[in-house]
């Protein structure tokens, strides 16, 4: 049986100790669907050990194959739920066709359909009774950060949290980060796909409404650096920007943030 690491927190300091095996059940992706528009959206839910309600986190890929981009998150969907998360990857390519980095147009029109899709599945989720519906929170990757980001500004009062990976927002929901929920921002400086820029002017705009922000910018780290991608994973920002993200989520998700039962670093190619 594999031994786990926790982690102990001192001021400004994480320090993992190793800690005995977990009795947690394993946990498994499960393929499901909720209906937006009266249309289906197909999506994987992990659901965690233990009963109750549980706080939740909804996972949206960035722009990929249709047949890649929701199994991309497939062990990410895992860990969450093994971290106590009730977890959903949406496809929200389920009434559009996929999208690659540079079709902007495309994104632009289905923009909307894509968001929508989100709105619902946070619906889908409050009235899941496994699901504390206060304590909802969106993980977007490049793409799905752009849209997590839109969906927090057009009402930021549906969600608890934001956690944005190399993504941004764009200029006209700009006013809307007046009421934007926490937002994590996590961004590699020599990104070629999605600028540092977008991070930083994502960063000035929160402080200049005084909104709740953190942010962490990794130096040298390229687009989804915390993929599997060859010339742009980068272990150590992977591990770091999970730990960071299991954190923020703790602080504002969870009634009583508990210790990291695991911090996996590796995901397979987004």
């Amino acid at each position: 049986m594999r031994k786990r690491l926790g982690a102990l927190s001192l001021p400004g300091v994480a320090i993992l100790v190793l800690l005995s095996p977990p009795a947690f059940a394993e946990v498994f992706a499960q393929a499901g669907q909720f209906q937006s528009g009266s249309k289906p959206v197909d999506e994987i839910h992990c659901v965690p050990d233990g009963h109750g309600k549980h706080p939740a986190v909804i996972l949206l890929h960035g722009a990929s194959p249709q047949a890649m981009a929701i199994r991309s998150l497939r062990s990410i969907c895992t860990d969450f739920a093994t971290q106590g998360y009730y977890a959903m990857a949406v496809e929200y390519y389920s009434q559009t066709g996929a999208v690659g980095p540079a079709e902007l147009g495309e994104m632009a029109k289905s923009f909307p359909i894509w968001r929508a899709e989100i709105e619902a599945a946070i619906e889908a989720l409050k009235s899941n009774p496994d699901v504390a519906p206060d304590r909802i929170g969106l993980v977007g990757y490049s793409l799905g950060a752009f849209l997590a980001l839109s969906v927090g500004a057009s009402d930021g009062s549906r969600i608890a949290a934001i956690v944005e990976y190399y993504g941004g927002m764009t200029p006209a929901l700009r006013n809307g980060a007046a009421t934007m929920p926490p937002v994590l921002i996590l961004h590699g400086d020599a990104d070629q796909i999605v600028p540092v820029a977008q991070a930083q002017r994502l960063e000035a705009t929160l402080a200049e409404y005084h909104r709740p922000y953190e942010a962490h910018i990794y130096p040298g780290a390229k687009h989804a650096f915390n993929f599997q991608i060859p010339g742009w994973y980068n272990a150590d920002f992977a591990k770091d920007s999970w730990d960071r993200t299991l954190a923020f989520l703790a602080k504002y998700l969870s009634d009583s943030p508990t210790s990291a039962r695991s911090a996996p670093a590796t995901r397979p190619a987004n």
